[in-house]
């Protein structure tokens, strides 16, 4: 196997251009995406604007007074009704959610514009804002109702949009968490007025204001460049394989294989030479390209030694795999006829591509292929990459190694039995 093994190294190698286009190219094309496609991962709410028409009908000193002079006709105390009283201007439902929609970080993508009914509707058909939001009549009264005395249906804030687009869905779902947060906030009111009457709580109650953008914490976020100095290195790796294994065709061409056996060596031995060789020859690659642009670019900057273990652990376990596809590849190229053994070896490797995420982000992909990814050993090795990037568990590691080597064992195993014996080519 050694002979073949040096065979292999220095077939690739006396190629200049095919050494240095597998090396070069990914890095142009790092550059290039990350120029047109500057934090478009990283921070993708920066480019998102949403634009939304804000109608309030709820007449807040209003409803507070109507909700107060409802208190005096339940046979209360005047003491129990001014601290009731205090409570519902602490819970102003209506100030919170301006408070929520002022919010610094949250209005560099959702602009609000107040505005009445009328006007609303007529922008929207006119496509100058995505969505209404109306706070309806009676919100604050129902609202505190139902907050502090437990009485009522509560109240609902309405959103009307032309179509379901993103912007749409982003704003529905700040409504949505602003709504969860004060009916959180009620229950812990009513658990609070039930010890109250027991004599077993006193103190004021509050809200807790709710909004803004959450960051997790121990998460970081991936970036565009990050992300496609992955992709698209590993793409390029796949191609270098598929070269390797085409090395055959001139081979069988040529009767090498023939003067193998002829030599008594193994026929597997052969197999096992471009299997190494390509071993080899990837892990230069995939780590060259790794480390320029990290010296180069600051892809990978600011990780720590754990991080650069586990992310080497990854890429030898990928490159191994890499090795079983150029195994797989020499023996289609030795089994069949050369230029079908080399559409069936190309339309594997876009497919490949296409599914695991390598030419394309896979998040915006439908979600029916969204979920092949990781049932693809790329997009494993990718999805299992992003998740050490943002969380480092040793969790994430290994069930990505363990995943890559049952892909490769298979990949091995197919590649054995398709392998031609003594005497089948």
């Amino acid at each position: 196997m050694r002979a073949f093994f040096k065979k292999d190294i220095l077939v690739f190698c006396r190629d200049r251009k095919q050494v240095l286009i597998p090396l070069i190219l990914p890095l142009i094309l790092i550059i290039a995406m990350g120029f047109l496609l500057p934090n478009w991962m990283g921070n993708a709410s920066s480019s998102i604007q949403v634009k939304v028409g804000y109608v309030v009908k709820d007449n807040v000193e209003a409803g507070l007074k109507k909700f107060e002079d409802s208190l005096a006709t339940k046979g209360m105390s005047k003491d129990e009704v001014a601290r009731l009283g205090m409570i519902a201007k602490d819970i102003h439902p209506t100030k919170l959610l301006n408070h929520v929609l002022a919010d610094e970080q949250l209005t560099e993508m959702i602009i609000f514009t107040e505005m009445d009914e009328e006007e609303a509707l007529l922008k929207l058909k006119a496509e100058e804002i995505h969505a209404i939001v109306t706070v309806p009549e009676g919100f604050t009264r129902n609202v505190v109702d139902r907050t502090l005395l437990g009485e009522g249906k509560g109240a609902a804030i309405s959103l009307v949009a032309e179509d379901s687009t993103k912007e749409v869905t982003i704003l529905q779902g700040m409504i949505g968490n602003f709504i969860r947060q004060l009916n959180t906030g009620a229950a812990i009111l009513n658990v609070g007025a039930e010890h109250v009457k027991q004599g077993g709580m006193h103190g004021e109650s509050s809200i807790t204001v709710v909004g803004g953008m959450e960051r997790i914490e121990g998460v970081d976020t991936i970036t565009t460049s990050q992300y496609f100095t992955l992709s698209i290195t590993l793409i390029f790796t796949l191609f270098a394989a598929l070269s390797i294994a085409s090395k055959a065709i001139t081979e069988k061409r040529e009767q090498v294989f023939q003067r193998i056996l002829l030599s008594g060596s193994r026929p597997l031995s052969y197999l096992a030479g471009k299997m190494s060789s390509t071993f080899i020859l990837s892990t230069v690659q995939l780590l060259l390209v790794f480390t320029v642009s990290q010296f180069a670019l600051h892809v990978f900057s600011d990780f720590s030694l754990q991080f650069w273990i586990g992310f080497i652990l990854l890429t030898l376990m990928l490159c191994f795999f890499i090795a079983a596809m150029s195994g797989l590849f020499t023996a289609l190229m030795l089994r069949i006829n050369a230029d079908i053994a080399t559409a069936i070896c190309n339309a594997c490797i876009l497919a490949l591509g296409i599914l695991g995420g390598n030419f394309v982000p896979v998040y915006i992909l439908p979600d029916s292929m969204q979920q092949l990814w990781e049932w693809t050993p790329n997009g494993l090795w990718l999805s299992s990459v992003v998740q050490w990037i943002q969380v480092q568990s040793w969790t994430v590691a290994v069930e990505g190694i363990l995943g890559l080597a049952v892909f490769t064992f298979v990949t091995v195993a197919l590649s054995v039995w398709i392998f031609p014996k003594r005497g089948r080519i």
